[in-house]
């Protein structure tokens, strides 16, 4: 698919506005939502990304600074783990955080319209039927999420949260697979970590570090490499 926009490797000057805030629901605070765009070209597909454990819409910046000066609509939500929200560790929310995750990816989409009226010169300007979803770390599992990852037991029982909106997705050093490959305690500290990707079948670019040690695993660093394989 091509888009009437800025040519990859020729960057553009670029816009963002924040905070743009939408009602939170259930989840006890409004969402913030941060919004970056180049400021010329149209037909512009978007990045729905998301950050990492207790980062916020507000970190990653070069990276959706670079997205948005080469032709995507960048939009980045602060989740209720950010640090920038805090809630306290015994928050009853806290056990929840993926499902506010993905309540919150659902709102950034419902309310498009809404977020790309609020930066001024965008609309009419914006591919909303083209929508990939990146994510680091654990933004990295909400963006699996969208695409089809399914948490397991004793979170979840492997239910289905892919969104048919999402048609692609950028995971970055996040999580592999569960279970025994899990770091001692941690299914009980962070349960949603127990996962599978066998029906994440969307398109999807997995990066990692060849020398990223994660605490969360028993194994090396190609335990990011599970949501390829």
């Amino acid at each position: 698919m091509t888009h009437d926009s800025a040519v990859v490797g020729t960057a553009s000057s670029i816009t963002s506005i924040k905070p743009v805030v939408l009602d939170g629901g259930d989840r006890g605070a409004d969402l913030h939502v941060k919004l970056s765009a180049p400021v010329a070209g149209n037909a512009l597909p978007i990045v729905l990304l998301s950050h990492g454990f207790g980062s916020s819409g507000e970190m990653y910046q070069p990276l959706a600074d670079y997205w948005a000066a080469h032709g995507f609509v960048v939009i980045q939500p602060t989740y209720l783990d950010s640090r920038t929200v805090g809630l306290p560790h015994d928050d009853p929310r806290a056990p929840h955080f993926w499902r506010h995750r993905l309540a919150d990816a659902g709102r950034v989409l419902d309310n498009l319209d809404v977020l790309i009226s609020a930066l001024r010169g965008l609309a009419g300007r914006v591919d909303t039927d083209t929508v990939a979803a990146a994510g680091h770390s654990f933004g990295g599992q909400t963006s699996g999420l969208l695409l089809g990852l399914r948490v397991l037991a004793p979170a979840a029982n492997g239910e289905n949260h892919a969104d048919p909106r999402v048609k692609a997705g950028i995971l970055l050093a996040t999580a592999g697979l569960g279970g025994d490959d899990l770091a001692e305690g941690m299914i009980d500290k962070l349960p949603w970590l127990n996962v599978s990707f066998e029906r994440m079948a969307a398109p999807a670019l997995i990066v990692i570090g060849e020398e990223d040690q994660s605490i969360l695993t028993t194994r090396g660093p190609d335990w990011s490499a599970d949501p390829y394989h």
